[in-house]
């Protein structure tokens, strides 16, 4: 037997062609119990996932994006064109102008990421750095990406790939992320003698991977435009 949930369809319960109605109908109460964990757990994510889509329908065009990591506060100043491309042009450090088709929310945080994206490397890798040299860790290559859920990995190779997302969460959460991905040059998985490493340069690491569950929910309503076209 399969099991099925959805907020519209409600627990669907899929039997083997095979199988008698009648030997169906005794096993499908104490099949559904065992499950009834997953179907609580499945329930409220799917709950969780409709509630977001639905704030992010309502999402604007921001006047203001926030850099926490770097506390530096970025102007957007936007010129409707009647042409079909969009442009974005650097002002100054404290500015960005976004010019073209602007009915298209999509395409305008599209751009947005594009260009945070890049912004991101040079800074993300002045910080690893850093880190590195004062932890003694020495990782190989950075690639920065615009992942949906993971803030970073490292390879058996001791290449490192950091989210873009990182410029937006706060510094002393991003310095634990960096530390996570560089203790991960010695140990690869998440061992004892990984989070013993981890403790030895960051005694209050506990406190600080508790507050990354709550990040997702401080971004930037923006930063989530690919899940407006799901």
């Amino acid at each position: 037997m399969r099991l099925t949930v959805s907020l519209n369809k409600g627990i669907e319960v899929v039997i083997p062609q095979a199988m008698p109605q009648v030997q169906a109908n005794k096993m499908i109460p104490g099949f559904i119990l065992k499950q009834q964990h997953w179907i609580n757990t499945t329930l409220q994510k799917l709950q969780s996932q409709q509630n977001h889509k639905a704030l992010l329908r309502e999402c604007q065009l921001p006047e203001t994006i926030f850099i926490k990591a770097a506390g530096k506060e970025i102007r957007v100043v936007y010129e409707k064109l009647e042409i079909d491309k969009l442009l974005l042009r650097v002002h100054n450090p404290a500015t960005i102008m976004i010019s073209g088709a602007l009915n298209d929310r999509y395409h305008v945080f599209k751009l947005l990421e594009q260009h945070f994206k890049n912004h991101a490397y040079g800074f993300l890798q002045k910080r690893l750095s850093q880190m590195s040299e004062q932890t003694g860790l020495i990782y190989n290559r950075l690639t920065v990406r615009a992942q949906k859920t993971r803030w970073g990995s490292c390879s058996a190779k001791k290449n490192i790939n950091l989210n873009y997302r990182l410029l937006f969460v706060d510094i002393q959460l991003l310095d634990y992320i960096l530390l996570h991905e560089l203790v991960h040059t010695v140990h690869l998985n998440h061992s004892r003698n990984f989070w013993r490493l981890v403790e030895q340069f960051m005694p209050d690491y506990k406190h600080r991977d508790k507050q990354i569950s709550q990040v997702r929910k401080e971004l930037p309503c923006w930063i989530f435009y690919k899940e407006l076209m799901q």
